[in-house]
């Protein structure tokens, strides 16, 4: 076991993630701390970095690398972002922490910091394409992708710090100010020639972060979750226009927004709300993706750090990191998986649905790693808040009352998300449709033994004959899954017959 810690000094906050390496490379995040540092606005009329800025910063980190002793980190990967790295005196701040710590810590490049943001970012998402927006406190950092691979970079010299305290934002806003803000940001974003050809914009960044905080809660949106949370920008300049008719005082109360970043909130949503209108995007996708996780990735994978497929790699992962019973899981999956093809005449459903049966029976007994009692219930939230990354929330929410009905079904506040969340009507149609194959195909390997190898389906208006064949005596499995009949008969007509090959 290998346990590492990231520090990430950046203008607002200095941040630390710990996470364990298993032997196998399966990982998981055991620690998240966070100070509000503002090293942004410690600084003089030159730039530089003040003293007391300085005093701040060193003692969090120091307090950070106590930490990471005593939770036995053997490992201490340290940057310093936008703030430091503009300072004149950014290598003072770097020379004191090395000399209070021992730590030495690495003064991002403006291209650095976004790579490291694409490369988090990308072993994240499945979207081949898109716009990167990660923003700092003193910078924004643009990266558009193709087929995955960066196809443009900048880094902008501002950020939700600077911009706050250069046009006045950080309590009421006068109209003058906001325009100001709002002509500025035009004229930037406009002397990106690509941005106008970038429709699907994921944003990064505590400010984006606490964006889906305030929408979430002014929605009543579920689920509760902010990685992959699909924002409307008309909703965006909405929220933009309520905070800015706001003093400081008063966004403290809304909820969903943390009382430290509400002098903030005007300038960081602003700026996101100008970005999306520049490039055109009718709707913002937050991720939970950071520098943090690039620096984490490039630490894992050295030599090539860019995951060749995310989802698979985050499944796999969590299937490691609980040492859950992979065998029977594999398994349960592949017959899921045929039973859907073999009967794809009867559901009429695509390649879609069928990569939701392939994670559901890979993921059915998550839920295990809290109690095996109310299983169900504990698989539903264990992937619903779980960093399965390479779903969007619509999938997560599907896979996750799909495999929490791998005996019966389960459907507890499930037309929440309907109303006040990312799916359909249509949605639960087909979520009822492929329950029934996942709890076949979990019947079908009731002993965990893999006694039974493969399946036969033989389609009449009447009947659906389902042969086993097997290694062994297959008398369990089949008995088991005669008891899924009735709901197979439910959702799809057919009586369900199971007989051995």
């Amino acid at each position: 076991m290998d346990r590492i810690g990231i520090i990430d000094i950046g203008s607002n906050s200095v941040r630390l993630v710990i996470i364990d390496i298993k032997e196998n490379r399966a990982h998981h995040q055991i620690e998240h701390l966070e100070e509000s540092v503002r090293l942004r606005s410690g600084t003089d009329f030159r730039g530089s970095l003040t003293e007391e800025g300085m005093a701040y910063a060193t003692e969090t980190v120091s307090l950070f690398v106590t930490f990471c002793k005593a939770r036995r980190v053997e490992h201490i990967i340290a940057v310093a972002t936008a703030a430091v790295r503009r300072a004149p005196n950014g290598q003072e701040l770097v020379r004191r922490i090395q000399q209070e710590t021992g730590i030495k810590t690495t003064i991002l490049s403006g291209e650095e910091e976004a790579y490291l943001g694409y490369l988090g970012l990308i072993n994240s998402v499945t979207e081949p394409s898109g716009l990167m927006a990660d923003l700092g406190g003193g910078s924004l950092k643009l990266v558009s992708f193709a087929n995955r691979l960066n196809q443009n970079t900048v880094a902008l010299d501002f950020g939700g710090v600077s911009l706050m305290e250069e046009f006045d934002l950080g309590d009421l806003p006068t109209k003058e100010n906001l325009r100001n803000l709002e002509a500025y940001l035009d004229e930037a974003f406009g002397q990106i020639p690509w941005l106008q050809e970038q429709p699907n914009v994921i944003g990064l960044g505590g400010t984006f972060r606490s964006l889906a905080r305030v929408y979430r809660n002014h929605v009543q949106y579920v689920p509760d979750i902010t990685d992959g949370i699909v924002i409307p920008t008309e909703a965006v300049g909405e929220i933009y226009s309520m905070l800015s008719k706001m003093d400081a005082e008063q966004r403290r109360k809304v909820p969903g927004l943390e009382r430290s970043r509400a002098d903030l909130s005007v300038t960081g949503f602003g700026i996101i709300y100008k970005l999306l209108q520049a490039s055109a995007s009718p709707e913002l996708t937050v991720s939970v993706a950071s520098i943090r996780d690039g620096l984490f990735f490039r630490h894992l994978y050295p030599r090539d750090p860019i995951l060749f497929n995310v989802l698979t790699h985050h499944t796999n992962n969590l299937i490691d990191y609980y040492n859950l019973d992979e065998n029977h899981l594999r398994r349960v999956s592949n017959l899921a998986v045929t039973l859907f093809d073999q009967l794809q005449p009867l559901h009429g459903l695509g390649s879609s649905e069928r990569r939701l049966v392939l994670i559901a029976g890979l993921l059915h007994e998550l839920g295990v790693v809290i109690s095996v009692e109310s299983l169900e219930k504990h698989t539903l939230y264990t992937i619903l808040n779980s960093p399965l990354r390479g779903l969007s929330q619509r999938e997560r929410v599907l896979v996750s009352y799909l495999a929490a009905s791998h005996d019966q079904l389960f459907q507890v506040n499930l037309k929440d998300h309907v109303t006040n969340g990312p799916i359909s009507l249509d949605d639960i149609q087909s979520f009822k449709k492929l329950a029934p194959l996942l709890q076949i195909a979990h019947s079908l390997d009731r002993s965990r033994t893999g006694v039974v190898t493969h399946v036969q389906t033989r389609l009449t208006p009447e009947i659906c004959e389902l042969r086993v064949f097997g290694s062994g005596k297959t008398d369990l499995e089949i008995r088991d899954a005669s008891r899924r009949a009735e709901a197979f008969q439910k959702e799809y007509g057919p009586k369900l017959v199971l007989v051995k090959g």
